[in-house]
């Protein structure tokens, strides 16, 4: 039997998007020393606009809203990091003795976007004194949702134009040090620090590659996903001919 996900050609467009998302791969590129290749700005920040095109389904509260001039109701925010602000990063945190991957990860990068949403907070609660600290709302999950969204279109439109990716948690990126050193408003949250390297990388004798470490875990639906077949009634103390079973005839 067929994997309830299995792709299913439907219209004249949808192989081609089907290939984009099963093909969409990590890459962990790490280099000691820092690239030199330039890279082509207009292609790399195009990728960023495929966030505009994310679902969401609350906008962002009002503070948040405020600090732009559109007052724009995504409740993401993205922040660039071209390969000159990468490497400056890389150094700031290597004279800080970072022991993660970061700066090798920072040493091979074209682009960084540092991908932030926006919390809604109750208002009779104060502002934590924790970073990643917010309130467990539905608004909320729904705004995690949707930058999450926003992040897998980019890294669609990435893996569309042959450029390696990687979503990272931000590691050293995340901290508030991090958030000062970039202009990054404190009261926004880190979803990701997203890594762009430079096409064809994988041929590059200074860097080493790491693909991704779930990607030959998937289980493509087998246990995850499941049909509804029937309603439970019983578990509502409801008898069977209380509800409708399946179909109708």
């Amino acid at each position: 039997m067929p994997s309830v996900l299995e792709f299913r050609v439907t219209g004249p467009n949808t192989l081609s998007i089907k290939k984009i998302i099963s093909s969409r791969k990590t890459s962990k590129v790490l280099s000691k020393s820092p690239l030199q290749d330039e890279a082509d700005r207009n292609v790399l920040e195009s990728l960023v606009f495929a966030a505009a095109h994310a679902p969401f389904h609350y906008v962002a509260a009002a503070s948040h809203r405020a600090k732009l001039s559109d007052h724009a109701p995504e409740p993401w925010r993205i922040y660039i990091l071209h390969r000159d602000v990468c490497r400056a990063v890389r150094k700031w945190l290597i004279d800080r003795n970072d022991k993660t991957k970061v700066p090798e990860m920072l040493a091979t990068a074209d682009m960084v976007l540092q991908v932030t949403w926006c919390p809604t907070r109750l208002e009779e609660t104060p502002e934590p004194e924790e970073d990643d600290r917010y309130d467990a709302s539905l608004t909320n999950m729904e705004h995690i949702a949707a930058t999450g969204a926003a992040i897998q279109n980019i890294l669609l439109s990435a893996t569309e134009e042959g450029v390696p990716n990687y979503w990272s948690s931000g590691g050293p990126l995340r901290t508030r040090e991090a958030f000062m050193l970039l202009g990054i408003p404190r009261d926004e949250i880190l979803l990701g620090s997203v890594f762009f390297f430079p096409r064809n990388i994988e041929t590059n004798p200074e860097v080493t590659v790491f693909p991704g470490k779930m990607r030959e875990r998937r289980s493509f639906g087998r246990s995850w996903c499941r049909r509804v077949e029937r309603l439970d009634t019983g578990s509502l103390g409801l008898a069977d001919d209380d509800a409708e079973q399946g179909p109708e005839s």
